[in-house]
């Protein structure tokens, strides 16, 4: 076959493969990605053994510890309740508040001689909260999160130790004249504790 013929033949060839559709083949190369493991954060909050104390002050023994149920409070003394909180966060992006809520005014004809606060404070016994009301709060973060260098930041998990106290102390007024008040009852409502996670409001975070 002479070299027109050939050219020819080729050409038509190359035709054919475009018309059928057909692509030249480019060079290509692919790569796999392997994928990941997510894991999630942690928040938890748990309260420990509680205990109450007479803290009036003009006591020799002062403080010492008391039971409630069989403690007689007279005009001018003190007590005093310790309530350990356990706090785990775990997180980069991780603040929440922790709250008291549900205490505020103790209830029952004894109530008006009595002024009931409520603080809270971190585990070197320095006050972070405090109030007369029924809910105290204090905004936490976690120890990963580098967003809350001006935060209390704490452990990742509860591990049995009290990162913070609720501490409720009453006072019975030494103004109650004459006989008023004896052998009468107030009851303290109850309370809990609260960790909610937050993240409009707080320093690094829009």
């Amino acid at each position: 076959m002479n070299k027109k013929m050939t050219g020819f033949v080729a050409g038509a060839a190359g035709v054919a493969l475009l018309m059928s559709g057909g692509t030249y083949a480019l060079w290509s190369d692919s790569a796999d990605v392997d994928g990941g493991t997510i894991t999630s954060g942690n928040l938890e909050v748990d309260f420990l053994k509680s205990s109450w104390k007479d803290v009036s002050k003009d006591r020799s023994d002062y403080p010492h510890s008391i039971d409630l149920e069989d403690f007689k409070i007279i005009p001018g003394d003190t007590i005093e309740g310790t309530f350990p909180v356990d706090v785990g966060l775990e997180g980069e992006n991780l603040v929440a508040d922790l709250a008291f809520v549900g205490g505020g005014e103790p209830l029952g004809e004894l109530a008006e001689g009595l002024e009931v606060t409520y603080t809270v404070l971190d585990a070197e016994g320095e006050e972070v909260a405090s109030g007369t009301g029924g809910s105290v709060t204090v905004t936490l973060a976690s120890e990963d999160n580098p967003l809350a260098e001006n935060l209390i930041q704490v452990p990742d998990t509860t591990d049995g130790q009290a990162e913070f106290s609720v501490e409720v102390s009453v006072y019975f007024d030494t103004d109650t004249p004459e006989r008023e008040l004896v052998q009468s009852t107030a009851a303290l409502a109850g309370g809990s504790v609260e960790l909610t996670q937050v993240r409009e409001g707080v320093e690094g975070y829009e």
